[in-house]
């Protein structure tokens, strides 16, 4: 579950780590994973009118790319909702 609270620590160490991202289970629209020894947190976008993914940083500010890192297994999900997640809200809007 992503909060505006989450943050990444060290991107250098998420950008090159390996990491399997699996939907959120709490939040539509979102993927997460454990990259660099942190839980990071990657919004989808809605292509092509974003970018494809956007990496949550924390304090209001985003990593948006359409190619992942190299060590990261992301895949571009249809319109899954998981049974009991909180839907979906507009970038840099959270639930919290």
């Amino acid at each position: 579950m992503v909060s505006r609270a989450d943050r990444v620590d060290d991107l250098e160490a998420a950008l090159g780590s390996t990491a399997e991202f699996v939907d959120d289970p709490a939040d539509q629209g979102w993927m997460t994973a454990q990259a660099g020894g942190q839980q990071v947190f990657v919004r989808v976008g809605d292509f092509p009118d974003e970018d494809l993914w956007s990496l949550w940083l924390g304090d209001g500010r985003w990593m948006d790319f359409t190619v992942a890192p190299a060590g990261w297994s992301l895949r571009v999900p249809g319109r899954r909702r998981p049974a009991g997640a909180r839907p979906r809200l507009p970038k840099n809007e959270f639930h919290d």
